[in-house]
């Protein structure tokens, strides 16, 4: 007897657990022929290329992982329209994938559609409009669009100073990566008070942690 389709995710997320990415890759590819057959809003489709194309990506096939991020795409974008929610947060993806492949300019095009998409169904204040404003301006700083990325750095901490908390990863990462693009424009005084705002939220972190009181060890059974 064959297996289901949901046997063979299972045994592929089981040697994507171990590393072994080029079995889940193959194993996987089989789950997508079943995947085919199934009816066209069937939710098993999507997660079927998410994950064929995370171990496509991670076993050296990157051109395959675009080539199934796209087709998530296609598939969103038929059942949702082009400007909707669930579009932005597949193509998220494939700009990552193409930010670690250094496609800066692919990038930069799928994010500033993607921030279009979540400012007009999320709200310009939402904190994930201040993530797509960061990455946007990672992105623009790789090409050397310094004043643009500048003014999205801006927008993004804006943002998660209303989100995050004192001691949030992401605000200190945003925090030290603008500090590095003023750096890089000689601004070096600002720079230094940027660095030192992101080092005091690093340190009260630390702070915070060995303070706190350990639990205790329960007896053994």
């Amino acid at each position: 007897m064959s297996d289901s389709w949901e046997e063979l995710v299972a045994q592929a997320d089981q040697a994507s657990d171990q590393n072994n990415f080029e079995d889940a890759k193959g194993t996987l590819e089989k789950a997508l022929e079943l995947a085919d057959s199934f009816p066209a809003r069937d939710t098993r489709l999507l997660t079927n290329l998410h994950k064929l194309a995370e171990a496509c990506h991670r076993s050296g096939h990157d051109d395959l992982a675009e080539e199934h991020l796209k087709r998530a795409i296609a598939v969103t974008t038929s059942q949702h329209g082009p400007h909707h929610k669930n579009v932005a947060d597949v193509s998220n993806h494939l700009a990552s994938l193409y930010y670690e492949k250094k496609h800066f300019a692919e990038a930069e095009t799928i994010c500033r559609k993607i921030f279009s998409t979540y400012e007009k169904t999320l709200g310009s204040k939402h904190i994930e409009v201040g993530k797509v404003a960061q990455n946007l301006a990672m992105i623009l700083q790789e090409q050397n669009k310094l004043e643009e990325a500048e003014k999205f750095y801006e927008k993004s901490l804006g943002i998660m100073r209303e989100h995050a908390g004192p001691f949030d990863s992401d605000i200190i990462s945003l925090m030290e990566n603008y500090a590095q693009l003023l750096r890089s424009s000689g601004r070096s005084d600002e720079a230094d008070h940027l660095q030192a705002c992101a080092l005091g939220r690093v340190s009260g972190s630390l702070r915070s942690v060995t303070s706190t009181r350990l639990p205790r060890m329960e007896k053994p059974i």
